[in-house]
């Protein structure tokens, strides 16, 4: 089976979804930020999301790559890249007041998981990256396929990429060079379920040496 890589336009937004309800099918955060949700409104409000993001491109550095499956031309995976990119007082003023103000998100949606499991998601971002100077990455699927790309390009620009892992995907973000630099930690007892939930915040220095190499 062969696959090619390509950009990701916003027509692509509905495969977008899709597989990323493929890849956390069976992760219990995810599950319980929205589980609730009836799933024609939840998806509705995720590909507002993403048309929102493709939006970005021109002014925040957003751009989705994608993989697709050469002789059906299925999307089977995708990536974000958030590249380096210059701010405006607007958008530095946007980011200061990210901390009060919150998402309207769908009915049914655990407002309080979501606040907490984002507002950390934020926070270990403006600790760890410089939106004008580092890249920032998530991918879901055929990681090392859709990761050469973007990190040979922050290589070149001498800049610092920064992702958040689930134990999942760890091992293949060590392999490519990224070190753990920190820890997102969300308690699910209160919100239902028995576990506590980890996600790994790492940063890759550029020219880290690949270890698959």
């Amino acid at each position: 089976m062969a696959f090619q890589l390509l950009p990701a336009e916003p027509g692509d937004v509905p495969d977008l979804v899709r597989t990323f309800y493929a890849a956390f099918a069976n992760d219990d955060l995810i599950h319980r930020l929205m589980c609730d949700v009836p799933p024609e409104i939840k998806r509705e409000y995720d590909e507002e999301w993403y048309a929102a993001e493709f939006a970005k491109r021109d002014t925040h550095g957003v751009r989705f790559s994608k993989v697709v499956e050469t002789e059906s031309n299925k999307l089977v995976a995708y990536a974000k890249w958030q590249y380096p990119h210059p701010l405006t007082p607007e958008m530095k003023a946007e980011k200061t007041s990210h901390s009060k103000k919150k998402s309207p998100y769908p009915e049914g949606a655990n407002v309080s998981l979501c606040d907490e499991f984002f507002d950390k998601l934020f926070i270990g971002r403006e600790k760890r990256i410089d939106d004008e100077k580092d890249y920032y990455y998530q991918r879901r699927g055929l990681g090392a396929m859709l990761l050469r790309h973007g990190l040979e390009q922050a290589d070149n620009d001498g800049a610092k990429t920064y992702i958040e892992a689930s134990p999942a995907g760890l091992p293949l973000y060590l392999k490519h060079g990224w070190e753990p630099v920190d820890e997102i930690i969300i308690d699910m007892r209160p919100h239902g379920d028995d576990k506590v939930h980890t996600e790994v915040c790492l940063i890759r220095e550029p020219w880290a040496a690949n270890k698959l190499r």
